[in-house]
């Protein structure tokens, strides 16, 4: 588990990521796009879904990176069902209820993932002074539980979790950005934590 201050360290890290992320949607947009993280932490895997499920997050859409390098783990950006629903209509100037919307908003929820999670996983890469190398990221919409069936839990036994919120046009729509680190790159962060932490 994290101390207070590493805790705290990862959340201004990722504040810092989410930052850039709504700055290069804001200007793709020409829309005023606010994200914040007001909640990280470390839990044990298999609190993972137990907190998404909490939180009525049982169908979900999500998109997942891999990331590897000196550090290596997964990186997704989740979103309820509804939640997608109303960032991809808000992004299209579609209907909610649009056929239209049905068809793009993979791909939209697919390129705001990625913007989202690049500018995430960016910031840590800055602060550790090391690159991240990446696979293309990929779109799921179903079950939690189908998402996580085939991780390994043994390999990503601690999951940094972070919750977010998006408030694009006065709406809020809530969504969660996990970062699994493979065991061994979970030990490395928590030491170079405790170096810029003391």
């Amino acid at each position: 588990m994290l101390t207070d201050k590493q805790k705290d360290a990862i959340t201004e890290i990722v504040n810092i990521g989410v930052g850039k992320g709504s700055a290069t949607l804001s200007q793709m947009l020409d829309e005023e796009i606010l994200l914040n993280v007001p909640y990280a932490n470390v839990i044990s895997f298999d609190m993972v879904l137990k907190e998404l499920q909490a939180m009525k997050m049982d169908r979900v859409h999500a998109v997942e990176m891999q990331f590897y390098g000196e550090y290596q783990g997964l990186a997704n950006v989740i979103l309820s069902t509804e939640s997608a629903n109303h960032l991809a209509a808000v992004l299209t100037g579609q209907s909610p209820d649009s056929p239209d919307l049905t068809i793009m908003k993979t791909g939209v929820i697919t390129e705001v993932g990625n913007i989202i999670l690049n500018a995430v996983m960016g910031s840590f890469g800055n602060i550790l002074s090391v690159p991240f190398e990446y696979h293309i990221p990929m779109s799921f919409e179903g079950e939690i539980n189908e998402l996580y069936h085939n991780l390994d839990k043994d390999k990503f036994s601690q999951v940094l979790i972070c919750r977010t919120n998006f408030s694009i046009e006065g709406r809020n729509i809530d969504g969660e950005i996990l970062i699994m680190y493979e065991i061994g790159s979970f030990i490395k962060l928590k030491n170079l934590l405790d170096s810029m932490v003391g």
